[in-house]
């Protein structure tokens, strides 16, 4: 089976290591797809990634100082215990199965979050098993519409809302679709490539901006919704200049669905304008909870589940822009690090 490692920063391989052998509750995946995330996992391409210094102390929910056995180390190796954000959604076939399975049988394809190799591993319990009738590329959008999925949860949206989307890459065209699905009259994208602005349209996006140009973006969404403001403002770029705009946009006495991972120290985040005076809200949303007011309804599986249905409800051809041998992946992640205006989704092909 062929693998990927980090050889350091920005620095990747395909190794190729013996298969490894499946236990009866386990499944063999011969991998067809996976996808890259252009944020977070790029994270951890750079060096970046909080983890390299940092350890997640998940008793009392704290990154604290690791010590040197604690913090990630080069070469990191997709296959090894212990190590994520080196891809998460991988799509493949099935092609062997434990004697203890019931479920899934040779031949199905399914989804899982698992790096990007040639095979994968898995329990029962750790797949999914994609809908009929949908291309097996599309599963591996499934993590990212956990993640989208979860935001239009936290943004409670209402029928009629007017709402921005800041940052239209993967996560963007999504959360786009989504916020119409759930009732917003108007969506407004903002981003900086022009790529991403036809795709957004296509999507359902009513208007797009660009911090490129000298207008303040804020002003004229004010302009665009008779001076109130927007209803909901969902921030999905990851950059914390995109953060601090999105706080600028929201309407006093309203809250930013922050969805995007914010890499290192916080300098472009002005809290003393609109922040203090707007009285404005900023809400972390990301895929590993649930708003608890909604908690007892929405558990893991019924998430799943709509998700799964999702897949075959929004448009996601245009979402993906590149398909690439998994041979060639270390040129697929110099693309995403050096010319993100080409990219959107870029999927590696086995």
């Amino acid at each position: 089976m062929k693998i990927m490692v980090y050889e350091g920063p920005k620095k990747l391989r395909i190794d190729e290591i013996s298969d490894m052998p499946i236990t009866n509750d386990q499944i063999r995946i011969k991998t067809l797809f996976s996808g890259i995330s252009h944020g977070t996992e790029m994270s951890v391409y750079r060096g970046v990634a909080p983890f390299f210094r940092k350890k997640e102390n998940w008793d009392v929910r704290l990154f604290m100082p690791a010590g040197e056995n604690e913090k990630w180390t080069y070469p990191i190796r997709s296959c090894d215990p212990g190590v994520w954000y080196m891809g998460y959604a991988n799509v493949g076939e099935v092609v062997e199965v434990g004697k203890d399975i019931r479920n899934i049988k040779v031949g199905d394809i399914v989804y899982s979050d698992a790096p990007h190799q040639s095979q994968v591993i898995k329990k029962e319990v750790e797949i999914v098993k994609l809908p009929k009738g949908i291309k097996p590329e599309y599963g591996i959008f499934l993590t990212n519409l956990m993640t989208t999925f979860n935001g239009i949860l936290d943004s409670k949206i209402k029928l009629g809302d007017t709402t921005v989307v800041s940052g239209l890459g993967v996560l963007g065209q999504l959360t786009v679709q989504m916020a119409k699905m759930s009732g917003a009259f108007k969506v407004f994208g903002i981003d900086l490539f022009e790529k991403r602005f036809e795709v957004a349209l296509e999507n359902g996006a009513d208007k797009v901006y660009t911090p490129k140009t000298s207008q303040d973006i804020a002003y004229e969404i004010r302009k665009e919704t008779d001076k109130i403001g927007p209803d909901v403002v969902i921030e999905v770029s990851g950059r914390q200049k995109g953060l601090n705009e999105a706080v600028r946009i929201a309407a006093p006495d309203t809250t930013v669905v922050a969805l995007g991972w914010y890499q290192g120290h916080c300098t472009d985040l002005n809290l003393s304008d609109e922040f203090h005076h707007n009285r404005i809200i900023i809400r972390c949303s990301q895929t590993g909870g649930i708003n608890p007011e909604i908690r007892h309804m929405w558990d893991f599986k019924r998430k799943v589940t709509a998700c799964s249905e999702l897949l075959k409800r929004l448009r996601l051809d245009n979402v993906i822009t590149h398909r690439i041998p998994f041979e060639n992946a270390s040129e697929a992640y110099k693309m995403i690090d050096k010319k993100p205006e080409d990219t959107i989704q870029v999927v590696l092909k086995y």
